[in-house]
């Protein structure tokens, strides 16, 4: 039995329940990218979220940073780590805040949806070197390509005619199963509600097309890395039940990003190093 297909107006109601920080990062993405912005501006942002702003003068104090003496403010803290480092932290935040709880209709844990977000968001950052996109964001992109499932399963929870839960042993790839039970796909939905919320133009076109990047418009890069990030995420043992055929290397995705084999292992390499870092980071912050 199918659920009946969201609404825009659906989708985006549900997209309001999810926690502020998801919204912040979309509007902080921008700011940091306007030349004009200031310190004040950043933290004007960051603090419309006190919980977040709390958690990043938290972590700057933490032993990672270790800074010579206690940041005492948020304008502190964010002067002393870096807005690259600020931006990963809210990322971070968003990851333990959203993915917290199981999707019942998906059978993913929130451990596996942390583990997933995170490892995807680090694999497209260490490809954005290869081939000289912003890493920050492709890290967008990474982070955020599977927002579309939490609010996809919770029209499913709240429908008087939920759908059958998604059996990975049918052998049916996940957007089939999302097509057929919702009337759309997890990337178009989250597309949806990035757009909603200013996320740049690239990065919402990245999280639409991450399934099949040879559909995306004018041969936009970001897309086949989302697809590579997959594999990466899938070989590190990230990966989410039923994308598995998505993320199938291929000549042309090589091509397209013009990335050797060796490349991509030593993103591996990389990918696994830096989620083993955050772990050890901020398992005291999650």
């Amino acid at each position: 039995m199918a659920a009946s297909t969201p609404t825009r107006e659906k989708i985006l109601s549900l997209a309001k329940d999810l926690p502020p920080a998801a919204a912040v990062l979309g509007k902080l993405q921008r700011l940091l990218t306007d030349p004009n912005a200031t310190l004040d501006d950043i933290c004007g942002l960051l603090k419309r979220d006190i919980a977040l702003s709390s958690r990043i003068l938290r972590i700057s104090n933490s032993t990672y940073f270790s800074p010579a003496t206690p940041n005492a403010s948020l304008e502190e803290a964010v002067g002393y780590m870096g807005y690259a480092e600020v931006y990963k932290v809210v990322g971070i935040t968003i990851a333990s805040q959203c993915w917290c709880k199981d999707l019942r209709f998906y059978g993913y844990t929130p451990d596996q949806l942390w583990q997933n977000a995170i490892s995807s968001a680090l694999a497209m950052e260490s490809l954005a070197q290869f081939v000289g996109l912003n890493p920050r964001s492709t890290y967008t992109a990474g982070l955020m390509r599977s927002m579309g499932k939490i609010i996809l399963d919770r029209c499913a929870s709240e429908s008087v005619a939920p759908p059958e839960p998604f059996a990975q042993e049918n052998g049916k790839p996940l957007g089939a199963w999302e097509v057929a039970a919702f009337g759309s796909d997890n990337p178009t939905v989250a597309a949806l509600v990035l757009r909603e919320w200013n996320f740049a133009t690239e990065t919402c076109e990245a999280v639409l097309h991450q399934y099949h990047p040879e559909a995306s418009p004018d041969g936009e890069l970001t897309p086949w890395l989302v697809n590579l990030a997959g594999w990466i995420t899938l070989e590190l043992g990230c990966g989410l039940a039923g994308e598995d055929s998505y993320w199938a290397l291929r000549p042309e995705t090589l091509a397209r990003t013009e990335l050797a084999a060796a490349d991509l292992e030593l993103c591996t390499a990389e990918t696994k190093m830096a989620v083993d870092a955050v772990r050890r980071a901020f398992a005291d912050f999650s």
